[in-house]
């Protein structure tokens, strides 16, 4: 009886964690980037775009306040996913502008102007996420996406 009840207490524990807000978390470079066309990388961006405000509002939607008073452990994992995905969208958007930059496509500028004008949104930055946050930013300096410039700017304000 002892091994039912803990069997249901752990499948109880599984299933509220897996009821954690889980948005889509973008892959920054995907293979066929480069051949996308000016309006092309526009619509991706748009695309981008809504994931991040998904992302955000998954913070602040009201599933995340009940789970603060039912489970703790869900609403923090909540928060880590919805983290992940508005970081991931940001990468992605600052890597198509650069490759609109490349193929010189209008408005380009006006687009990584937006960005720098609206800061990250992040509420919980714990040791995991900001080294998670370096390695992602060594990866785009080394794959060329950032310039040593960029890289160190980024790295600093990661760290500060």
């Amino acid at each position: 009886m002892k091994n039912l009840l803990n069997i249901f207490i752990l499948s109880v524990v599984i299933l509220i964690l897996n009821s954690c807000a889980k948005p889509t978390v973008v892959e920054i470079v995907q293979p066929n980037d480069d051949k996308l066309n000016c309006e092309e990388l526009k619509t991706e961006i748009a695309e981008v775009q809504k994931i991040k405000e998904e992302a955000v509002f998954s913070k602040d939607s009201g599933g995340n306040y009940a789970r603060v008073i039912l489970f703790w452990p869900a609403w923090a994992q909540s928060l880590h996913n919805a983290d992940e995905a508005i970081l991931a969208a940001n990468d992605r958007k600052h890597h198509l502008i650069k490759i609109m930059k490349k193929k010189k496509c209008k408005g380009a500028e006006k687009l990584e102007a937006n960005i720098k004008d609206k800061p990250a949104t992040t509420t919980s930055v714990s040791q995991e996420n900001i080294a998670e946050q370096l390695k992602t930013l060594k990866e785009l300096y080394d794959s060329g996406d950032l310039t040593e410039e960029e890289y160190k700017k980024a790295k600093d304000k990661v760290i500060n």
